[in-house]
């Protein structure tokens, strides 16, 4: 028996050392979008302030990942579906509480409706006051289901696009009749700081309701196990201020604030 006892703590200790090594190799999917100064997508690489906090993360919890960018409402789909996929920048709130499990808070930022700065016959008080003129959103994103919360009514006062350059180029198509866009004001504030001609654009109504949570998040299906080391990784790095490091770098180009 005691020449035994040694053979079985040994294979309990093989098992272990296997699961560790299988849960550590564990592939793991990234989907994101393009939203500079977040995530910036140029070419094959992908950049940007959320994406730095997300690899920072992924990598000090030693998960191999691939990062795919998508339109939005097509990462936030694969990120309700499919199985150890995660996704940022996903904005935290109660209608997606339960669709998601939640790793840790990356940044808060803040959002408006923008519009054209010649169409000086638009004036807006309350998002209630918006609803007298069309808006565009991006599809799916937190501002498309903020608006239908608040009675906006698809294809009559709301407009779905799938990305931020289309969204404000409706601005300037007369044939779209689209008065108005919400956009995160660190979008516009980052492409002011890199010298492109905003000028045209003006801010009309700032949506202090609207706060804007972003997180990196998991779907339902991804293991908890994984789960667990992503949100307890996250912690350690926000503890140890490498988290802070990042935002301090990040933070002159940036609005809203970290």
């Amino acid at each position: 028996m005691k020449d035994v006892f040694p053979v079985l703590l040994g294979l309990v200790l093989s098992c272990l050392a296997f699961f560790a090594k299988a849960n550590s190799n564990t592939h793991l999917t990234i989907v994101t979008e393009h939203l500079a100064p977040f995530q910036i997508v140029d070419k094959d690489s992908i950049s940007g302030f959320s994406t730095e906090i997300v690899k920072a993360t992924l990598e000090a919890a030693d998960y191999p990942y691939t990062l795919d960018v998508h339109p939005w409402s097509i990462a936030y789909k694969r990120a309700t579906e499919e199985s150890n996929t995660c996704i940022y920048s996903l904005v935290r709130m109660p209608l997606r509480e339960a669709k998601f499990q939640w790793i840790g808070h990356i940044v808060s930022g803040t959002s408006s409706f923008y519009g054209l700065k010649s169409r000086k016959d638009i004036t807006i008080t309350s998002v209630e006051d918006a609803k007298r003129f069309r808006t565009a959103v991006i599809q799916d994103d937190i501002t498309h289901q903020f608006l239908l919360s608040k009675g906006f009514t698809e294809n009559q006062n709301l407009y779905a696009s799938s990305n931020y350059v289309a969204l404000l180029q409706l601005l300037e198509v007369p044939s779209r009749n689209i008065d108005l866009v919400i956009i995160n004001d660190d979008l516009i504030y980052y492409r002011s700081g890199r010298a492109e001609d905003l000028s045209k654009y003006t801010n009309l109504y700032n949506i202090n309701e609207l706060k804007l949570d972003f997180h990196l998040a998991c779907s339902l299906n991804t293991d908890e196990d994984i789960v667990a080391k992503l949100r307890a990784t996250m912690k350690n790095l926000e503890d140890d201020l490498s988290l802070s490091k990042i935002r301090a770098k990040w933070r002159p180009k940036l609005k809203s604030g970290l």
